[in-house]
């Protein structure tokens, strides 16, 4: 259990095809270091990426008042869905604003890992 009697493993998964569990994180679509990559692959990734960043929201959101600037941690998530959200991410923005909540997460364990997982998963999609 962490400090705020949560399990650390905050249980993100997102269609089966994305989990998180602390700071490793599995996407089934995604074929970075595996070879060429079909756009449907890509896109399908980015999809559960998506859905990964937007249960991060709502876990944010959850807690938000045991973190210090908690509103503004769920803010960040919010610009990191809008990013996802666009046609071509931008990798540089989307990193700028994991960068930000990362520091203020970092006494919860499970959500830590979160951030630290979609990271690497921005690192080897875009």
């Amino acid at each position: 259990m962490s400090d705020t009697g949560r399990a650390n493993n905050s249980g993100i998964s997102a269609g089966g095809n994305v989990s998180i569990d602390n700071s490793a994180v599995a996407l089934d679509h995604s074929t970075a270091g595996t070879g060429p990559r079909t756009t449907a692959d890509h896109q399908a990734a980015i999809a559960e990426l998506r859905e990964a960043a937007r249960l991060l929201r709502e876990q944010l959101r959850a807690h938000q008042d045991e973190y210090e600037g908690g509103a503004e941690l769920v803010d960040a998530a919010g610009h990191i869905e809008e990013e996802l959200a666009q046609e071509e991410p931008r990798r540089n923005v989307l990193l700028r604003w994991l960068g930000f909540i990362a520091p203020g997460v970092q006494a919860t364990a499970a959500i830590a890992g979160d951030v630290a997982a979609i990271q690497t998963s921005v690192n080897s999609l875009l």
